[in-house]
């Protein structure tokens, strides 16, 4: 499952792709003249942006890949939190465990005690009988 941050990086990288389309697609397409005029509105020749276009493609590719990664990176820290959640939670349940044990030796411990108190009243009771 994607976090907040790896949501907002993608979409990030979706904006600055589609950005960079739409300028390679204004780019190639000219500013709307049409005929045998290859020099666009600012005086650049279609060769020019294409080249243009494609260097504004070489860089959306690599701001999708940098995006990418930190997606990647993002993942491997959301596993490696689950693996340590799972791991405190084991920690947890035993720990509970533990507790539960030591209540109830505690409760035999007092059992005992009272047992001897017992038996020691008793045996003061008949030794003062004597």
């Amino acid at each position: 499952m994607y976090g907040e941050r790896e949501v907002k990086v993608i979409a990030y990288a979706l904006l600055i792709a589609g950005l960079v389309c739409l300028a390679g697609l204004l780019l190639s397409g000219g500013c709307g003249r049409t005929g045998a005029d290859t020099a666009g509105c600012n005086g650049t020749s279609t060769t020019q942006q294409i080249e243009r276009a494609a260097e504004l493609n070489q860089q959306a590719g690599a701001e999708v890949r940098t995006a990418a990664g930190a997606v990647e990176r993002a993942e491997q820290h959301a596993d490696r939190a689950a693996g340590l959640n799972r791991q405190a939670q084991t920690g947890v349940s035993d720990s509970k465990k533990l507790v539960e044990q030591i209540r109830s030796d505690n409760q035999r411990a007092k059992q005992i005690i009272e047992d001897l108190i017992g038996d020691a009243q008793a045996g003061a009771e008949t030794d003062g009988a004597h």
